[in-house]
């Protein structure tokens, strides 16, 4: 599993404005305010660490605006240490062969800026991410408001904290489906019409005697994710002897594409530090708070920086360290009690099938079977 896992719930939470806001309070100051996402783990790198500006929610500026600094140091408790590579504007990552997340070592970052400041991450240890003991789903279904029935699957797991006495864990839920289209029936603009005109990456080309097959589909397969929409974090309130049952871990809809083949769902559990709960912890309870664009949220999400040097600044986010397990298993059309319920539809899609939904890849997954 890489970081880009790690990093989806950070991205969706703090990108997702346009439905639930997290709000950082940065204050007033004649320096702009940071935001940083990123952590390591014992799983193989690279990690990834992303800068961005922080912004006014009141203010038509975008709502990441990603930003270059001069510096980013990785580093434990050892003495071992790596300065991360830009990779593009505003995200910063390891060398696949550089440091390497170990169990029972405190992790830290150091942030240079281009004007001077100077910030650290307070050092999170990282520690053993126990185990995803069983992964299950249930058929739902359930009427609109509307009158129509939408069909899905809960997906639950069960896991235990293993040999240790620190119950703090995040779970992400990883939902895979394949998807395919038809580039090579792609048009464009043709006089009063439009013509045929296949896209490189398809398989044809349009010759003198028609569509000619030239080569293998590049951009007709993809593998899209969908991520949970809640933060699913424990403690030690909700540990029973070591152990979590039936906790729910997000649903799976019925639709045309996430059952056109099937779905690969995984669950990750993450282990955490007393001081990462609590800024995730905060994450949830804002999240839970706030139900309409309207309402205001509540409390203050921690940070785990702090300043050294330059001009005061405010900075927000968490660099955190974890060890992960993760449980998957497929959810197939025969678990659907009746496929007829699966809508079909007989659109086409012509465009490259990245195109058609969001944390897609034309790269097949390891887990994935045909």
């Amino acid at each position: 599993m890489t970081i880009r896992f790690l990093f989806s719930i950070v991205l969706i939470i703090l990108c997702a404005a346009c439905v639930d806001r997290i709000t950082f309070d940065v204050g007033s100051s004649p320096s702009f305010a940071i935001v940083i996402d990123g952590s390591i783990s014992d799983q193989p790198g690279p990690y990834k660490i992303l800068v961005t500006k922080a912004f006014d929610i009141e203010s038509k500026l975008s709502i990441k605006t990603p930003i270059s600094v001069k510096r980013i140091l990785m580093s434990d408790n050892l003495g071992n240490n790596e300065v991360l590579s830009e990779v593009t504007q505003g995200e910063y990552q390891t060398s696949p062969n550089g440091i390497r997340g170990t169990i029972g070592r405190a992790y830290k970052i150091q942030i240079e800026l281009l004007d001077g400041r100077i910030y650290e991450s307070v050092p999170d240890t990282l520690y053993p991410s126990g185990s995803v003991d069983s992964l299950y789903h249930t058929f739902k279904e359930e009427k609109t408001t509307e009158g129509a029935t939408n069909y899905g699957f809960d997906v639950f797991f069960n896991s235990s904290a293993g040999d240790q006495n620190s119950y703090y864990f995040l779970w992400q839920f990883v939902g895979t489906f394949q998807v395919e289209t038809h580039p090579e029936l792609y048009t464009e603009p043709c006089g009063e019409g439009r013509c045929p005109k296949p896209l490189p990456c398809s398989s044809y080309v349009l010759g003198s005697n028609g569509f000619e097959y030239v080569k293998v589909c590049e951009c007709c397969a993809c593998w899209s994710n969908l991520f949970n929409d809640e933060v699913i974090v424990s403690d030690n309130q909700l540990v029973n002897n070591g152990r979590f049952t039936a906790v729910k871990a997000s649903y799976v809809p019925i639709n045309r594409w996430t059952f056109g083949f099937k779905v690969y769902a995984q669950v990750n559990q993450m282990s955490l530090s007393r001081q990462s709960f609590s800024f995730w912890k905060a994450v949830k309870s804002q999240k839970s708070a706030t139900t309409s664009l309207f309402q205001p949220v509540t409390g203050k999400i921690p940070s785990n920086f702090i300043q050294t040097n330059g001009p005061s600044g405010p900075i927000e986010g968490i660099f955190f360290a974890t060890s992960i397990y993760n449980k998957g298993i497929f959810i197939t059309q025969r678990d659907i009690p009746n496929p007829s319920i699966i809508p079909i539809s007989d659109l086409t899609f012509n465009d490259n099938c990245i195109n058609l939904f969001p944390n897609s890849t034309t790269e097949k997954p390891p887990f994935w079977t045909d």
